[in-house]
């Protein structure tokens, strides 16, 4: 009996031995289970992010590539450890060791680096390389996990353009008050003078009003011209384009002139062929030559002036070449640079004691433009000076 209850306990003890392996053993399928769920899905998110930053290296690459600036980033260690193309050929090739400052050769940009990598944060920083004016920007590359400053990148601009821009625009505002300030003060001093005692002398009020006038015309002129100028280059001046014949076009124009060039004993001449035709916006053109005309017959004291035109070959099409020359004293190399500026003719002009805004060359280059075609001038410096401009022809 008591062999018979030692067996029921042995198999007893079998059975929850098994049960408990049983157990065991769902235990450990459900956890190798859950851990090859948890193996895929750590190989899909690696996957994911490995595809992620491979995207993001391809990405980073094409705007190295494409970017109009100059891109660079510079380690901690102050080695490039990427340029793009733009970089390169703004400093040249790479040195051997990567070395930032032996490659740029340029301290400003190595001051802001390691201002960047103090954690400081810089204004954009302007510098000349060679003939070039350049902005360049820094953000600081921070380590994900600690947020620590690893690198810095680099952004370098060209901005030479711009910064010429920026000094016309003022030189123009400087120029364009000294030139207010001139009638201005003739009116205020011609004023004075009225409002002194000279109303009670007839004769001597209706010169000083006359005076006023003239100034107040000048004034009118300039602020006309200002206008028109601006709104030639900003392209909100329509052209009108037609056919016309060129020889019809410039006589009225030299016929209104020969007053003028009478007075100065000087000779007005056209060579001009009556067939020849062009198309272009007879307004603007009439005051182009107008302009070229005008100035002529001021710098010039003896001789006369020629206005002709011939046929001119451009790739893009048939043009007309109108000439206009003088046999005045001629300008220099350096002031056929600068003619077509603004301004330029009155500073000229002023030592001659002529009137004038000194805008209508930089007007008329505007027109000439317009149109598609180019304005130059040549001159030997003493023989009088030419002055071209091109125009289409239907």
């Amino acid at each position: 009996m008591i062999e018979q209850s030692y067996f029921w306990w042995i198999f007893l003890g079998l059975i929850i031995v098994i049960i408990w392996q049983a157990i065991a053993y769902r235990r450990l399928q459900r956890e190798t289970k859950r851990q090859i769920s948890e193996i895929a899905r750590l190989r899909h998110r690696l996957r994911s992010q490995t595809a992620r930053l491979a995207d993001v290296r391809h990405r980073r690459k094409r705007l190295l590539a494409v970017a109009t600036q100059a891109l660079i980033i510079v380690e901690k260690d102050y080695r490039v450890s990427r340029a793009n193309r733009v970089a390169r050929r703004l400093f040249g090739a790479l040195p051997e060791d990567n070395f930032f400052m032996a490659w740029t050769r340029q301290y400003q940009l190595q001051e802001l680096v390691e201002h960047i990598l103090q954690g400081h944060k810089v204004p954009p920083l302007y510098l000349n390389q060679g003939h070039k004016v350049l902005e360049a920007r820094g953000r600081s590359i921070k380590n994900s996990q600690n947020n620590q400053i690893i690198a810095v990148a680099l952004a370098i601009h060209d901005v030479t353009q711009l910064h010429c821009l920026s000094r016309a625009r003022h030189d123009f505002v400087a120029n364009i008050s000294h030139e207010l300030r001139t009638p201005i003060a003739s009116i205020r001093l011609l004023t004075d003078t009225l409002l002194n005692g000279a109303l009670a002398e007839p004769e001597l009020a209706l010169s000083l009003v006359t005076k006023i006038a003239t100034q107040t015309d000048t004034l009118s002129q300039l602020a006309q011209e200002v206008l028109d100028l601006s709104m030639l280059e900003s392209g909100k001046v329509p052209l009108r384009l037609g056919s016309c014949l060129l020889h019809p076009l410039i006589l009225p124009l030299v016929d209104s002139l020969q007053p003028q060039a009478e007075y100065k004993h000087l000779s007005l001449a056209i060579e001009i062929p009556l067939d020849m035709q062009v198309l272009v916006d007879e307004g603007m053109i009439k005051r182009v030559v107008t302009n070229l005309l005008h100035n002529a017959i001021k710098f010039t004291e003896k001789g006369g002036i020629t206005i002709s035109a011939a046929p001119h070959k451009r790739a893009n099409g048939n043009w007309v070449a109108i000439s206009v020359t003088d046999t005045g004293r001629g300008i220099s190399a350096e002031e056929l640079e600068r003619v077509f500026e603004r301004f330029y003719v009155v500073d000229r002009a002023r030592s001659h004691k002529s009137s004038g805004t000194g805008l209508g060359l930089a007007i008329a280059k505007h027109i000439v433009e317009a149109h598609g075609g180019r304005i130059w001038a040549t001159s030997d410096g003493h023989n009088g000076s030419t002055f071209y401009f091109t125009v289409p022809v239907e």
